[in-house]
């Protein structure tokens, strides 16, 4: 099947989930809609950061996870390995998530951005736009009950400026119609340890949202 033709027939499938109609069968175009979105990811030319990047970092984690959190880009190790947060902060990330006794594997874990930035800057406005197709492609795909965001530059998503995470974390927020609760990135507490505990209540929160 031509790659248009089952990116119609994916369309109508996300139309008729949002309908109401949960069971549809994805084997009757024979396609899975997140890994076909991750060869578009993979093969993306539309901003400079693929002129610096080793791989593409699309995100991990079961395409109907009810949970998605979503970080800010994509650093060094994450770049070498193509898997977000595996480097210091995925570390910390991970320590969070057992204390909020949540298990990763249930979760789906991505980025605004999908390339890493060169020296771990910041990515740029016209980067975060040109990414963010593929950002509500994934949430479309997944349908998640909840997103928890990580940071500045994911929270720019919502209020359209970076900056601002102090004042907003754990506030209940809306990014696409989902329900978003924001809060810090867990780079931050490499910096500020005793902040890690924040982070949790964060998230336990969102898994409130959840139930």
């Amino acid at each position: 099947m031509e790659d248009y033709q089952k990116n119609k027939i994916l369309d109508a499938l996300i139309l008729l989930r949002y309908m109401g109609f949960k069971d549809i069968d994805r084997k009757l175009v024979n396609t899975d809609p997140l890994i076909d979105l991750n060869k578009e990811v993979a093969k993306c030319r539309k901003c400079r950061l693929h002129q610096t990047r080793t791989n593409t970092v699309f995100g991990e984690g079961p395409k109907d996870a009810n949970l998605v959190i979503i970080g800010e880009a994509p650093g060094g190790q994450e770049d070498k390995q193509g898997v977000p947060f595996v480097g210091a902060a995925g570390e910390e990330l991970n320590r969070i998530l057992t204390m909020a006794g949540v298990n990763r594997s249930e979760i789906f874990i991505t980025n605004v951005v999908k390339c890493r930035p060169p020296g771990n800057r910041n990515p740029n406005n016209d980067e975060i736009d040109i990414c963010n197709y593929y950002l509500r492609r994934q949430l479309e795909i997944i349908n998640p009950k909840t997103l928890v965001i990580l940071g500045n530059v994911a929270l720019s998503l919502i209020t359209g400026t970076i900056g601002g995470i102090t004042g907003l974390r754990g506030k209940k927020m809306e990014y696409l119609s989902y329900p978003a609760i924001p809060t810090f990135h867990p780079a931050y507490v490499i910096r500020n340890p005793g902040s890690r505990k924040i982070i949790v209540e964060d998230i336990k929160k969102a898994f409130r949202l959840i139930n």
